[in-house]
């Protein structure tokens, strides 16, 4: 569901390698995410979406949880077209940084 990478700095790449988040997936997945940056002290991530096609806005909640939980350091990579609809949609690309890839969003902080 979840696969990190330590990327140096501080900076864990968490990659979601599930396709779809749906309501039913978000307890799973927001508590397999909270154990990652708890169990490994991680203060910066980047949320790998490259292999998410589809989103609801409760998935979208968890990253809102998690974004103010690490004080904003915090950041969505590679989302497909349908997943950055939802996230332009529900104006979270307001709230959240949004990097068309990986690399793009480790270089932000």
């Amino acid at each position: 569901m979840i696969e990190f990478t330590d990327k140096g700095d501080g900076v864990y790449v968490l990659q979601v390698k599930i396709p779809e988040v749906h309501t039913l997936d978000v307890p799973d997945l927001k508590e397999k995410i909270q154990q990652i940056i708890l169990n490994n002290d991680i203060k910066k991530v980047v949320l790998d979406l490259s292999k998410v096609k589809t989103i609801t806005s409760s998935g979208i909640g968890i990253f809102l949880n998690i974004n103010e939980a690490l004080k904003s350091k915090f950041r969505l990579a590679s989302p497909g077209p349908e997943v950055k609809k939802v996230l332009e949609l529900t104006k979270v690309s307001t709230i959240l940084k949004v990097f068309e890839t990986v690399e793009m969003a480790i270089k932000s902080f």
